[in-house]
């Protein structure tokens, strides 16, 4: 089986698809507004790479989060408390953040509302942040072939991703802001991978010869290959380690 999940963009959205021992998951995440169900439907059984095993399950979701996650003696965690389009997989997180955020936070009998108020800014600092991140996976797109992607190059953003936007552009920077999810990397690699390119770069780079740099990334090669190579493959690693119960008809 392919050892990876595949994300494919579409006329007014993404698909995924993520193999499994039994069965290959595939769903196709779209704009009601730019598609009808049918159409959706039609492209998402277009692409598929065998023969479907049932007819394609609709679901309707609204994106958004609560006012309070914790109000009073009740806390929303998880798709309780909020629900981000799943593009990058963050529900188990927020799950499991939450209850974090709970145990660090736990009140005695009396509901202390400072500790309650602390949660929820803390919890909204968290969707927002991963809201940014996900929408800069459409907006910084060059595409122009439909209206869906016409809208997501054109729409207004959040001035705190326009900012990091308009930073990484300027001189390749990102700077991470406290505890957010997504760390350097990941905001680097879409930003560079939508070909938002910086314009300069940190005058420290300047300061290692051209030699060094080399002998840096050749020891990183090195290292990276010597993992592979004493690595199982992935389907050895799975007939080993976890293999799924067989399917019965």
């Amino acid at each position: 089986p392919t050892p990876y999940t595949r994300a494919s963009a579409r006329p007014a959205g993404w698909q995924w698809r993520i193999p499994l021992q039994h069965r290959t998951g595939n769903g196709y995440v779209y704009s009601s507004a730019h598609i009808s169900d049918d159409e959706a439907a039609a492209t998402l059984l277009g692409h598929l790479d065998g023969v479907p095993m049932g007819e394609p399950r609709l679901l309707r979701f609204t994106t958004g989060v609560r006012r309070q996650a914790w109000n009073r003696n009740v806390v929303a965690l998880g798709l309780a408390g909020g629900f981000l389009e799943p593009l990058e997989s963050t529900s188990i997180y927020m799950i499991q953040s939450g209850i974090a955020r709970l145990l660090n936070l736990l009140p005695r009998r009396d509901f202390s509302p400072l500790l309650i108020e602390r949660y929820n800014a803390q919890s909204r600092f968290e969707y927002e942040h991963i809201r940014d991140f996900l929408i800069l996976h459409y907006h910084a797109t060059e595409r122009d072939d439909t209206p869906f992607w016409n809208q997501c190059r054109t729409m207004s953003i959040p001035p705190q991703l326009a900012d990091n936007i308009r930073l990484f552009r300027d001189s390749g920077r990102f700077f991470r802001d406290g505890e957010e999810m997504f760390a350097t990397p990941s905001w680097v690699q879409v930003m560079l991978g939508q070909r938002i390119a910086p314009q300069s770069y940190h005058p420290l780079v300047d300061q290692m010869p051209d030699a060094e740099l080399a002998g840096f990334m050749a020891s990183v090669s090195h290292v990276v290959a010597s993992c592979v190579e004493v690595m199982p493959a992935h389907q050895a690693f799975i007939d080993r380690c976890c293999t799924a119960p067989a399917m019965v008809a």
